[in-house]
């Protein structure tokens, strides 16, 4: 069956021939290696292991069929995604994002009680929290101010521009996943992938 999805679809689709193939490689996997009866259950086990033998069978050719299919949606999408330059996009969209939280890291860590390094001569040698005999004395560390008012201007200027960037270039991605792709799937593949109709 042929079936015209859009990249995003088939990475669902992809997604859900794989969960369902795991389903069936635990099941033919427990049906071939461990299937056990008691000693005195006998009677017609000829037949039973038959059947449980079939199933197993089937289904170690749907995993063999629906693997293959993974693997060519896969290298489709691949393909698919660096015709569109998807992968750069999202190199690209992922270094913005991070030079943004650096960025908004550093500004929100800005405090009141952070010192300019040239106040830093007025501030008392030791500052105390006593408040009794007993309390130990502690020196308190000062924090610098070492960011001027110019470089957190200019990092709240990049936060906007790295921001604005990192979702243009999500934006854009998101588009081109709604390309179409035409692949040729096997029917046992589209039921279990949620295609049939």
């Amino acid at each position: 069956m042929k079936c015209s999805l859009t990249l995003t679809r088939w990475h669902k689709v992809a997604e859900r021939i794989n969960a369902a193939l795991k389903e069936r490689e635990a099941r033919t996997l427990a049906a071939l290696t461990q299937t056990s009866i008691s000693p005195w259950n006998k009677e017609g086990i000829e037949a039973k292991a038959e059947e449980i033998a079939r199933r197993a069978e089937a289904d170690l050719a749907l995993i063999e069929t629906g693997t293959a299919m993974v693997a060519r949606i896969r290298a489709a999408l691949g393909q698919r995604n660096a015709e569109l330059g998807i992968g750069e996009r999202l190199a690209e969209a992922d270094a913005a994002t991070r030079r943004a939280r650096l960025y908004r890291d550093v500004l929100g860590k800005q405090v009141a009680d952070m010192i300019r390094p040239g106040d830093v001569r007025h501030v008392p040698a030791v500052i105390t929290g006593d408040d009794g005999l007993w309390t130990r004395r502690s020196n308190a560390t000062i924090t610098l101010a070492i960011a001027d008012k110019a470089l957190l201007d200019e990092l709240r200027a990049k936060l906007a521009r790295e921001e604005a960037r990192s979702h243009a270039l999500l934006d854009a991605i998101a588009d081109a996943n709604r390309e179409k792709l035409e692949l040729e799937l096997a029917d046992e593949i589209t039921e279990i992938a949620g295609l049939a109709a």
